[in-house]
């Protein structure tokens, strides 16, 4: 069933080879895998970027959200709202599963992208799957519980096929924070603890998305040292990667 989802994404050839892409992606650590595909497809489809969301005609964005347009937005204004987006594709643990901080419209706007690719990512796996066990409708015996959910194990890398978990903004919304907050004599420890009191670890989850941005990065030179089209987003992400840099040595997270 995995080979069956990733030759439908094109990550191996009609032949059977692996393509350059799938080959990219093979070398990521498995916690990492998940968000770097769907980061992939989003960047197939032209919806990853830095750029700030036109509004529909007849249906402007509110005034007081103070929102930027294309024509306003500045370079390191581009390159928060990348780090943004692209690091929320790592989710959160929160203490009671309920988020009850600040929420984002950038990054609420950008997830509802997200959740469409997900819906549909987890229904090519399940017509997979259904593929498979359509002939020999036995093969369902040997299904373990939660085959497709991380929930029903101590181990949430356990699951046996991608489940493609529909994201929320949280981790984008602590990464603003971090990109933007003023160091107070508490420590940036104890303020993001403070300003998010239903994360069970923040500090912790996002040591874990710079680490997923550093292998992204990694990816994506890779990828644009082979195929010319994707030299643009690398230059977005070193351009990116430099404003995190500068955090991380100002907050002392390095």
């Amino acid at each position: 069933v995995h080979f069956m989802v990733l030759e439908s994404l094109q990550y191996f050839s009609p032949e059977g080879d692996m393509t350059y892409q799938g080959d990219v992606l093979s070398d990521t650590p498995r916690e990492f895998q998940e968000p770097i595909l769907t980061a992939f497809q989003m960047l197939g489809f032209g919806v990853l970027d830095g750029e700030p969301y036109t509004a529909i005609d007849n249906r402007q964005f509110p005034a007081e959200i103070n929102y930027p347009t294309p024509d306003n937005v500045d370079d390191q204004q581009r390159a928060q709202m990348l780090l943004c987006r692209l690091m929320g594709l790592v989710p959160m643990s929160l203490k009671n599963d309920m988020w009850n901080a600040e929420v984002d419209f950038d990054l609420a706007a950008f997830h509802s992208i997200v959740r469409i690719l997900k819906r549909a990512l987890r229904q090519l796996t399940e017509a997979c799957l259904a593929g498979v066990l359509l002939p020999d409708m036995k093969g369902v015996m040997h299904l373990p519980n939660g085959f497709m959910s991380p929930l029903f194990s101590a181990d949430k890398n356990s699951y046996v096929l991608p489940p493609f978990f529909l994201p929320r903004a949280c981790m984008g919304i602590v990464v603003k924070f971090f990109l933007n907050h003023t160091p107070s004599a508490r420590g940036f420890e104890a303020d993001v603890k403070k300003q998010f009191p239903c994360c069970s670890n923040p500090v912790q989850d996002l040591h874990k998305a710079i680490r997923f941005w550093h292998e992204m990065k990694r990816c994506v030179d890779q990828m644009a040292s082979n195929m010319p089209q994707w030299a643009e987003f690398a230059q977005d992400m070193h351009n990116a990667s430099v404003l995190l840099q500068h955090r991380e040595r100002e907050l002392r997270l390095v």
